[in-house]
């Protein structure tokens, strides 16, 4: 049995790669069976079956069980508990709703398969950063691919945003954010700046990035271009030469940002929304709108203020907001939105998804306060309310709790980050570390305001990747001074 594990060991880096490489194929088949409007069963049971793989390589080659009990007795915990919550509710779809647990279980099940792989043949960490290498160069032919067949589906309904033949525009921005650093790091350090491969890699990351058009994708071109720039001159000054073509390109990319697909398609958004607020501006100019929030106001004077608005703005909403009119009622939706008449805040599909996660938990026992409810009750007239912010997203599906445990798992590793920085920064601060740190700056930005990272397992994926690697460089990989590194 030995003899066989030792075999598995040698072979992890290997595997390893190989998973890599799967990840955008994958992404490239979910697309098209989208697009063909098949059903997504068949990669939903390959991705699934690749984490079972992961699960079973891992467990089987380490040689320490302990995080997969603790890792597997937490999981059960928690899904059990959250079950309990939804059947007290009334459990309408179990299969869909745990299916969508275990992608985000996906998270912390893959950062322990992937620690525990580094831990017993460190070549595996190698083998993360030049699959992170390959996948960024099969997502950059498949963008050319796309436009060069006619099939690019773009970001934007409005013809706007470069994505490839990738189904979910944010998930995209989300790994076109994290895996560029790392990409771009390891090119510079095998094959030097002035090599071709290091060219294509690094101008490579920033044309994608400048076209696929969420904000958040700009901001991650200005991340690594800046962020790798200062931390070059941090590490060593006299490399200002390397820092100042970082910085150059990104201020150049910047320079052209006016004429990004992000500027178009906000520009385009804006004029919708001003073309749509002068039409509600000349239905109530006549109209003297009282306010709810003149001091001194008795309870039969706002009341009476109310009635008048929801008499006067009950056009407004039912254009507007028809579904959660329809859903909730005219008088709670307005109530909702503060009797407000900016088109803004009324179609503001983000805010309008969380008041609908408000409004449900209130109608929810207070089990689900705790472990969440299922995912099928976002589901209303065959309109999703799924929110659009992944912390929000669990808390809503999976209670305080499921929340709680969610931020206290990614807190250990920022936690590992500040210790090791504290103790000894000139050892972990390196170009390597920097990379790293950016990416997962990069991931929490997108779980704050999208809902692209945390449930979408193509781009947790790449969160785990990064968690592992910094586990990697902070408590297994071995310095010239052991002495400072952080003990167990």
């Amino acid at each position: 049995m030995s003899s066989f594990r030792e075999k598995m060991t040698a072979k992890l880096p290997l595997f390893v790669y190989v998973v890599f490489v799967l990840q955008p194929i994958l992404d490239v088949i979910s697309f098209w069976i989208n697009r063909l409007e098949l059903s997504n069963a068949p990669t939903l049971i390959i991705r699934m079956g690749l984490l079972a793989v992961i699960v079973l390589v891992g467990f089987f080659t380490s040689r320490s069980k302990r995080e997969y009990y603790w890792t597997a007795g937490i999981l059960g915990v928690l899904a059990a508990a959250h079950i309990a919550a939804c059947i007290q509710f009334g459990y309408q779809s179990p299969f869909s709703d745990l299916a969508n647990f275990i992608r985000v279980a996906q998270l912390p099940i893959t950062t322990v398969c992937l620690i525990t792989m580094i831990r017993e043949n460190e070549k595996c960490y190698d083998a993360m950063r030049y699959g992170i290498v390959a996948n960024l160069i099969i997502i950059l032919i498949v963008e050319v691919l796309a436009n060069v067949t006619g099939t690019e589906p773009h970001a934007y309904p409005d013809g706007t945003g470069i994505v490839g033949w990738f189904y979910f525009a944010n998930s995209q921005s989300c790994i076109m954010t994290m895996i560029p650093p790392v990409a771009v790091v390891l090119t510079m350090q095998r094959k030097g700046m002035k090599s071709l491969s290091f060219a294509v890699v690094f101008l490579g990351s920033m044309l994608s990035l400048y076209a696929l058009g969420p904000r958040l994708a700009v901001a991650g071109l200005v991340a690594m271009g800046l962020g790798l720039a200062g931390s070059i001159l941090i590490i060593d000054r006299k490399a200002w030469k390397q820092s100042l073509v970082f910085a150059l390109t990104t201020v150049m990319f910047i320079g052209f940002v006016m004429h990004s697909p992000m500027v178009t398609h906000q520009t385009d958004y804006e004029s919708v929304q001003s073309d749509r607020q002068k039409l509600v501006n000349a239905q109530v100019e006549n109209m003297k709108l009282p306010s709810l929030d003149e001091e001194g106001l008795s309870q039969e004077e706002i009341q009476a203020r109310k009635a008048y608005l929801l008499e006067v703005l009950a056009p407004v909403y039912q254009k507007y907001a028809p579904d959660f009119v329809k859903i909730f009622g005219l008088e709670k939706t307005m109530e909702i939105y503060n009797y407000s008449y900016s088109v803004r805040e009324i179609t503001a599909y983000r805010n309008a998804k969380i008041q609908f996660g408000k409004l449900l938990m209130e109608q929810s026992p207070k089990s689900s306060w705790l472990f969440g409810v299922e995912l099928g009750r976002f589901t209303v007239n065959g309109v999703t309310y799924d929110v659009e912010n992944d912390f929000h997203g669990i808390y809503f599906l999976y209670g305080v709790v499921g929340l709680a445990a969610m931020i206290a798992f990614i807190a250990y590793f920022l936690w590992l980050i500040a210790k090791a920085l504290i103790r000894n920064w000139k050892q972990y601060f390196t170009l390597e570390a920097a990379a790293w740190g950016i990416a997962l700056v990069m991931a929490l930005l997108h779980a704050y305001f999208t809902a692209a990272i945390l449930r979408r397992p193509n781009a947790s994926f790449y969160l785990s990747v990064d968690l592992a690697a910094i586990y990697y460089l902070v408590k297994i990989k071995t310095y010239s001074t052991p002495s400072d590194q952080i003990e167990e």
